[in-house]
């Protein structure tokens, strides 16, 4: 093996890290322009190509940019194999995604097609722009640039307009919600069932549980308890502060303590108020009030319709 291997898989790698990084900045400030995120709630309106644009040739745009640099850098030879990095980007991201939980908030068809393009067009990039050496530059003396460049901006402008259904999506995450209540219903149904006699407070509990369990999901959470050097940290299921590392179970024991507790003070007061007082004393952050309040509807409406007549019963009529 060439005694080259080791340091370029190394650099690829490292591009990769840094592509993926990359990606994630600029779709996290393109929300608002249409991109779709890997969220259990952002659902913006979906713009086509923008999506396939960030998704699908922006790693064909890296590796040109960076080979581009390495060039005037006087290192041409750092550009050879650097096709390379695109495969690994999409490898990074996919494990990335089951590493945190998310493969059932994605659409593996669509995540399979931008990743094959990708790959496409970052292996056509790397052939008659990057090896070649060529200038990238357009030369816009000559008519066909100039239609192609046309042809391009009308081709983004008219895919923006074309409307997709948010069905898939809501069902994808409807899905996530009802596979992870009935996963802790088996784990922690009975802990809930002896603690909790409300069902209301029942459902504020599971809601808690389904979307800490998104924030921290098991892999994360297992390095969470790694975490020695730490006084004091949240850990488990339920992310419960203590001293020592708790399990999901001792998580979820303590989250219904803190929660009974909450629901017990604020008793004197309407039920929806009750719900949004007990929920900000497990966590104050309005965004993830909100959450837990969206988690609690999608459990009601379509995990469990026993929570229904409970879950009706906050707003008053």
């Amino acid at each position: 093996m060439s005694d080259v291997f080791w340091p370029l898989l190394a650099m690829h790698l490292a591009l990769a890290v840094i592509l993926f990084f990359l990606v994630n900045w600029i779709g996290k400030h393109a929300v608002d322009f249409g991109y779709v995120s890997t969220s259990l709630f952002e659902e913006p309106n979906e713009s086509v190509a923008l999506n396939f644009f960030i998704r699908a040739l922006s790693p064909a745009v890296f590796i040109i940019l960076v080979s581009s640099f390495a060039v005037a850098l006087d290192r041409p030879d750092l550009r050879l194999g650097i096709m390379m990095v695109v495969p690994y980007y999409y490898m990074i991201r996919a494990g990335v995604i089951f590493l945190f939980n998310r493969h059932r908030l994605i659409s593996w068809p669509r995540y399979i097609g931008h990743a094959l393009f990708g790959i496409a067009m970052a292996s056509l990039a790397y052939k008659y722009l990057i090896v070649p050496n060529r200038s990238l530059i357009p030369d816009l003396e000559t008519a066909g640039n100039e239609l192609w460049l046309a042809l391009l901006a009308f081709l983004y402008a008219v895919a923006n307009k074309i409307p997709l259904s948010g069905g898939p999506g809501a069902r994808r995450r409807n899905a996530f919600v009802n596979v992870h209540y009935t996963t802790a219903h088996r784990l922690f149904g009975g802990v809930i069932d002896a603690k909790v006699t409300d069902d209301l407070l029942k459902l504020v509990a599971y809601a808690v549980l389904v979307y800490e369990d998104y924030c921290r999901p098991p892999a994360i959470r297992t390095f969470e308890r790694l975490a020695w050097w730490k006084e004091r940290r949240t850990t488990g299921i339920m992310q419960v502060a203590a001293v020592d590392a708790l399990t999901d179970r001792e998580s979820v024991d303590r989250g219904l303590d803190i929660l009974l507790a909450s629901w017990e003070k604020y008793s004197g007061e309407e039920r929806w108020s009750r719900v949004r007082s007990t929920i900000s004393d497990y966590n104050k952050d309005e965004d993830y009030i909100g959450r837990v309040q969206e988690v609690m509807r999608i459990l009601a409406e379509r995990a469990d319709p026993a929570f229904k007549p409970a879950y009706n019963s906050i707003w008053p009529e």
